[in-house]
């Protein structure tokens, strides 16, 4: 079953790149300032950020010159901290945006994002925690943000709104949902 979504994944990519007007892979590298908030019973906490980092790639496929779709593949830690506790949370994140050039050096970027849960731990007084049976395996956002592109350079400021509750077995009416603000960088490897 992996094989035939894999394929028809390819067959797909492969098309929307022969109808493209321009194609680019490249590499993206960038800082998250992620936090976590609870909420339920009508009340809501945000907990501290917690800085780290997200590394992967992206794929450009312009429709037009204005129009177009990025999707991504990147490793993303993020999480949050209390006092001295600090989640570290560790996920496989495709994002799948679209992309409207505003001129042919600034965009914008909007879109779910669907992130597979890798690894979660809690961290405290130099005791670490896997915490990862106590969270959802995956996890729902939207993305939004702005970017510039500079020759084979690029860079931009996001904002990832945590859509789904990650918290496994949450009371009935609370949640526990992820926010990341993303600086990123990226380096066009071929492409136009």
């Amino acid at each position: 079953m992996k094989k035939l979504f894999f394929s028809i994944g390819l067959v797909f990519m492969g098309a929307i790149g022969a109808q493209a007007q321009g194609f680019s892979i490249g590499a993206r590298g960038g800082l998250n300032f992620a936090n976590e908030t609870a909420s339920g019973s009508g009340a809501s906490i945000s907990y501290d950020t917690r800085t780290s980092f997200l590394l992967g790639g992206y794929a450009t496929f312009m429709l037009s010159d204005k129009i177009g779709l990025q999707p991504e593949l990147f490793y993303s830690s993020i999480g949050a901290k209390s006092g001295s506790n600090v989640e570290k949370l560790n996920y496989f994140s495709i994002p799948v945006l679209f992309r409207y050039n505003v001129t042919s050096n600034v965009h914008f970027l909007a879109g779910p994002q669907v992130s597979i849960l890798a690894s979660a731990k809690s961290v405290s007084g130099g005791t670490t925690i896997d915490i990862k049976d106590q969270l959802n395996g995956s996890d729902i956002s939207g993305t939004f943000g702005v970017g510039v592109d500079f020759g084979p350079f690029n860079a931009g400021l996001r904002y990832c709104l945590g859509l789904s509750n990650i918290a496994k077995g949450a009371p009935s009416g609370s949640s526990l949902k992820n926010n990341v603000f993303q600086i990123v960088v990226g380096f066009k490897l071929f492409g136009s």
